[in-house]
């Protein structure tokens, strides 16, 4: 092995570690990357940037604004109203919600397709009486299988198709991972229809309710009332009592220190506590404490959000989230992943996935949650006026059409449709692309030459020679399962792009050391780098749904565990049938 071989190596193996502590921001960690193999002199200078003239990252950058603009359109409204009197038990809501958002996540990102449909199934859940816990990791499920049928379902695939053109000159069809990705889809959307239900009885958030009602626990500021039970009582005593952890303690502004043991809470301290929302509720609403709120008489209202992946306020705290402070929205609790904690509420960082409980005007937390990329879970948004979205919903289509039949490239199609889109002035380009989730469009741009470089170094065909070795056979079908198998390995910890890039050239070089065709290897990449059930880190939509649902980390793979074996075993039939074809 060459020192370039070895190096991009351990350069991708170490990336891959970063990536799986979810630590630091993704596409911080992909250009030190990049910066590493430029100046190791695995990727040339002057293709350092080429990564973003990829046609896979302009695709994906035309599929997020066209997939925002049909969130944003009053047609979800009026389909939700419809759908409501489909619904006659848990069963037929969990077709109904598991099909929608698997065939939308045919057609777009599969994190836009959940963030389409989550309030959607929250309203179902709430007018049929059904837990949302036997619902929300059902429908995560969902869009990772519907985004293994098309070139569009997730970046991964656009990744596979750069590869496959690289080794062919032809790259992937619109829906030639259907061939794979349709029979596994349709059998894991039966599964979770039918078994779901059971195996997440008791599991997760039982009702739809005001946040006060959700099992995770919260971080919060109440201020002690005169007459409060907690008045007069030591730390230790107190954090009993609220069941929870009083993480600081401040009188007249100043924190209080000294032993958990002798110091007391007094009437007027505030003190940031960590425990579930029903007891902080409990606690305002009896007396006891109250939310440290700045009233200004205007009417104002609750509202619970959200923090998606591509929201600016990722990495951010309330004291610097200037949006929330500039439109007079306060954050009155956080339940956010385990961080360490200091200072006050204000302090704490932001991570993707935490649930926000905002308090004030209602038309301004919607402004605002719209400009920071948060999704607003309750109250449900009122009907205001929005650009009309059947002229969008049209032009999708046809951009779809035109790609499918390949009349011209994906990224033209879709292309055009924004021309089309912004002539007609159904959206603001500016505001578009300011919109646009850059860390992940960031993150693939980088990646892309660090996975060129795997071939380029020749170490993708010292893989295949050494795999091939191993495996002891030039049997398409046992090479595919090889690389199927190893896609489903890495895949729960680490984003499907960067399994994509890693193992594709790997794919690649292997079907060439084998004389075989690249296309099922390649297809079997980008099917098993999106079967990520059993971790709700491995993909964001899984820790999106972790945070709203209140699910254990065992939840996931109580579920996923037996669709990760039934969607593996379809995939692996539908790919030997794609050998004899």
């Amino acid at each position: 092995m060459t020192f370039s071989q070895l190096a991009i190596l351990l350069l991708l193996s170490g990336l891959l570690l970063v990536f799986a502590t979810d630590r630091y921001r993704v596409e911080l960690v992909a250009l030190a990357g990049l910066a590493i193999g430029v100046i190791l002199g695995l990727v040339p200078f002057g293709s350092a940037f080429g990564g973003f003239a990829n046609p896979a990252v302009i695709t994906v950058a035309e599929i997020l604004i066209l997939a925002r603009l049909i969130a944003r359109s009053p047609l979800m409204d009026e389909i939700t109203l419809k759908l409501a009197g489909l619904v006659r038990s848990v069963h037929s809501l969990l077709l109904l919600v598991c099909g929608l958002g698997a065939f939308t996540s045919v057609f777009m990102n599969n994190i836009g397709a959940l963030a389409l449909w989550i309030p959607v199934a929250l309203s179902l859940c709430r007018s049929n009486g059904v837990e949302p816990g036997k619902v929300l990791i059902p429908l995560s499920f969902a869009t990772l299988l519907g985004g293994t049928c098309s070139l569009i379902g997730t970046p991964a695939n656009l990744i596979v198709s750069s590869f496959q053109s690289d080794a062919t000159g032809e790259p992937l069809g619109f829906f030639d991972l259907a061939w794979v990705g349709a029979p596994v889809t349709v059998v894991g959307v039966l599964f979770l229809v039918l078994a779901a239900p059971r195996l997440l009885a008791g599991r997760g958030v039982q009702g739809v309710a005001p946040s006060a009602a959700k099992p995770r626990a919260f971080f919060t500021e109440l201020r002690i009332t005169l007459d409060s039970p907690l008045a007069g009582l030591r730390i230790a005593d107190a954090e009993a009592k609220v069941r929870g952890e009083i993480h600081a303690h401040l009188r007249g502004g100043r924190h209080v220190f000294g032993s958990r043991k002798h110091r007391e809470v007094l009437a007027g301290d505030i003190i940031l506590v960590e425990t579930d929302a029903a007891t902080i509720a409990e606690a305002h609403y009896s007396g006891a404490a109250e939310f440290v709120l700045q009233e200004n008489g205007d009417a104002k209202v609750w509202a619970e959000a959200v923090v998606l992946p591509q929201s600016l306020v990722v990495g951010s705290s309330g004291r610097t989230a200037a949006a929330f402070t500039d439109h007079d929205i306060q954050i009155v609790a956080v339940a956010t992943k385990l961080q360490r904690i200091e200072g006050r509420l204000a302090d704490l960082q932001f991570r993707v996935g935490d649930l926000l409980l905002l308090y004030g005007d209602a038309e301004a937390i919607r402004l605002v949650l719209d400009e920071v990329d948060c999704l607003l879970l309750s109250p449900e948004p009122s009907h205001h006026a929005k650009p009309q979205g059947w002229l969008t919903i049209l032009t999708f289509v046809a951009a779809i059409g035109l790609a499918a039949t390949n009349l011209v490239p994906p990224e033209i199609a879709f292309g055009l449709a924004l021309l089309v889109l912004a002539l007609s002035r159904r959206f603001d380009l500016r505001h578009a692309l300011a919109d646009l989730n850059w860390p992940i469009l960031i993150m693939l741009a980088a990646m892309i030459p660090l996975g060129e470089a795997v071939a380029n170094t020749g170490l993708a065909n010292v893989i295949a020679q050494h795999a091939l070795a191993l495996v002891g056979s030039s049997d398409p079908l046992a090479l595919t399962a090889v690389v199927l198998f190893c896609a489903v390995a890495l895949t729960p910890f680490v984003n499907n792009v960067s399994a994509a890039v890693s193992l594709a050239p790997i794919a690649a070089a292997l079907a060439k050391t084998a004389g075989l065709s690249p296309e099922p290897l390649l297809i079997a990449v980008a099917v098993g780098v999106s079967l990520d059930f059993l971790t709700p880190f491995g993909h964001h939509n899984n820790a999106l749904v972790m945070s709203i649902g209140g699910y254990r980390f065992g939840d996931f793979a109580r579920v996923g565990l037996p669709l990760l074996g039934l969607s593996t075993a379809t995939a692996l039939f539908a790919l030997s049938l794609l050998w004899g074809a």
